[in-house]
């Protein structure tokens, strides 16, 4: 056995040692192939390297990604970003070319104050990349929209978007860095087609940001608006154009790969094994490999990974899974959207005007009081409102659209949701579950056919298990708060991406084994045992929350007279989810809840 580890280790090491020298020397394959292309009709450059419509131009060919500028990147036009942050004192430019499988990005940044200080990745040294490739300016990202991110160490972020279509290089330089990114197509481009896009720099100095350059947003709202891209057309490709090598898809797969935790699985060796192979034929340095060549080696990993075999002590995790493409589609059999108002007591003894909104599932019958419904309570985050997360009546936002395509699949049974905010009325996370209780709740489950028989305490008492709370961010707070305060009233609580601040703000860091206890002694207090109530956690090793919501979920997880840990409720009542690569943003959250929503109502 002793052998057998020792073995599977130092095939581990030759494998980082081959992978971490072919990430930085890509195989001159894809150079020789870009430089046999024909030379096109590109788009003739106007104002500032734009064309006459204001729109950057990506003519054809296919760069070497290696953090070296080479010479298929003399046919791209350079471009300055016109928009920026009065401190910023960084300056760039940006060129694109295309393929017939990606877009390139080229950066060329000058900035005499490098800093990644900050655990924030857009508070960081780094440039951002987003594009609408089907250039339609829904506000809301939609499945052809992207928003990645890397830094001058080349560490990516995505905050929208599949990070195996980002690849990326980055080396420093005199006076600041290069960055060369590439971004596969989802769908076959054409010559003169037209997509949205934006290009960003962040510039910071020790742990702040002090600054952006936009390329067409002077909003500073791209982030959360695709209408806010400018756009870009790809042209140039002739009719003797060739497409260069592409080893990125292996490259990532590999990278991906290699970040697995082995430990969890009975049979590691039949990935080492694949990749091992990788390293037996070659390809990835040899200048004539063929792409079938490369991509039989995609085929061989991902095959292996499908034969992974958890161990019994691993399977007890709940692991983070995408949302399907499809999931994020209209479905045939929507639910549908309403709002209600309410007055709620504010600090100064008034009495505020408020709304929400309530997801209602296909099928819904106002007139059949016989079939009843659970209960999610939803909240937003900071600076966010009531509207975030559906809009309101005839909006179909991702998460009514994920819910409506897992009701109609069958994932989950139909069940109600509610969007309120904690801003108006005694304005205060802290205080929110007062407002819930009282005046939120009543108003719902009086109105829609719910489990309560009526508006009395006791009855929400009685009905506890057929509702739950949820936030993002301050929304996760609001669960935690609402946790302490409402625990008769409430079986399943979702705190995503924040921690409690019981015990101050970001307690769940500097205070983790006082909170856990304080939690567990709210439970004991009130007479619950570990499966009267279950906690479902989760957020992204990059979300700005992990480093002050991982330590208190540690310390839960030592509690285990209250905090029983597995991704099994059955065995346990609390787990938590980490999305790797996940920042603090919607597209990761709604993808938490994907996750969580089948363990719900069990």
């Amino acid at each position: 056995m002793k052998q057998r580890k020792r073995l599977f280790l130092q095939s581990m090491l030759m494998l980082l040692v081959f992978v971490s020298m072919v990430f930085t020397n890509v195989s001159s394959a894809g150079a020789e192939a870009s430089a046999a292309g024909g030379p096109g009709k590109p788009v003739p450059p106007g104002k500032n390297g734009l064309d006459s419509q204001g729109r950057m131009v990506a003519n054809f060919g296919s760069p070497v990604i290696d953090g070296n500028v080479d010479k298929a990147w003399s046919k791209a036009q350079a471009v300055s970003p016109p928009h920026g942050s009065e401190k910023a004192e960084a300056t760039a430019t940006f060129k694109a070319l295309w393929d017939d499988r990606a877009l390139y990005i080229l950066a060329e940044v000058k900035d005499k104050h490098l800093s990644i200080k900050s655990g924030t990745p857009y508070m960081q040294d780094s440039v951002e990349l987003f594009l609408d490739e089907n250039n339609d300016k829904t506000q809301e990202y939609g499945l052809d929209d992207l928003h990645f991110r890397v830094n001058y160490e080349n560490a990516q972020s995505v905050d929208n978007g599949q990070s195996e279509r980002f690849y990326t290089a980055a080396k420093k330089v005199d006076g600041g860095y290069v960055i060369e990114s590439r971004i596969a197509f989802k769908t076959k481009p054409e010559d003169g087609k037209v997509l949205g896009i934006e290009l960003q720099i962040n510039d910071a100095k020790e742990s702040e940001r002090i600054g952006t350059l936009n390329l067409f947003d002077s909003t500073g709202s791209a982030w959360n608006d695709t209408r806010k891209f400018g756009e870009i057309v790809i042209s140039g490709k002739s009719k003797g154009s060739v497409n260069g090598v592409n080893p990125y898809d292996l490259l990532i797969l590999i990278k991906s790969t290699l970040k697995m935790d082995f430990t969890l699985y009975k049979n590691p060796g039949v990935v080492t094994d694949a990749l091992m192979n990788v390293i037996a034929s070659n390809v990835l340095n040899d200048k004539q490999a063929t792409q079938q060549q490369i991509d039989d080696q995609v085929a061989v990993i991902k095959n292996a990974i499908g034969k992974l075999e958890m161990t019994e002590e691993a399977a007890n995790e709940k692991y983070f899974k995408a949302v399907p493409d499809e999931y994020r589609m209209e479905s045939n059999r929507p639910g549908t959207i309403e709002t209600l108002t309410y007055k709620a007591p504010n600090l100064t003894n008034g009495m505020d005007d408020k709304k929400l909104h309530v997801y209602l599932p296909n099928g819904y019958d106002p007139s059949d009081s016989n079939k009843k419904y659970n209960v999610l309570y939803l909240m937003h985050g900071g600076g966010e409102n009531e509207d975030l997360i559906f809009g309101g009546p005839g909006q179909s936002k991702e998460l009514k659209r994920i819910l409506d395509n897992m009701m109609a699949k069958g994932d989950i049974e139909p069940f109600i949701v509610v969007t309120p905010t904690f801003y108006g009325g005694k304005n205060d996370t802290a205080l929110f579950h007062e407002e819930l209780i009282n005046n939120i709740v009543p108003l719902v489950e009086t109105k829609y056919h719910t489990y309560a028989k009526s508006a009395s305490l006791d009855d929400l008492k009685a009905s506890r298990s057929h509702r739950a709370f949820g936030g993002f961010s301050m929304g996760s707070v609001t669960t935690w708060y609402t946790f302490i305060h409402n625990l008769d009233y409430f079986k399943y609580y979702l705190p995503l991406s924040g921690d409690s601040w019981v015990l101050g703000q970001g307690g769940g860091a500097s205070k983790a084994k006082e909170t856990a206890e304080y939690l567990a002694k709210v439970a004991k207090d009130a007479g619950y045992k570990p499966q009267d109530y279950y906690i479902f956690s989760a957020t992204g090793n990059l979300d700005i929350a992990y480093p002050n919501l991982k330590p208190q979920i540690e310390a839960m997880k030592q509690l285990t007279d209250s905090f029983i840990y597995s991704s099994d409720t059955k065995k346990g009542n609390f787990y938590f989810i980490v999305g790797d690569g996940g920042t603090h943003a919607w597209n990761w959250v709604n993808q938490y809840i994907y996750d969580i929503l089948p363990d719900l109502f069990q």
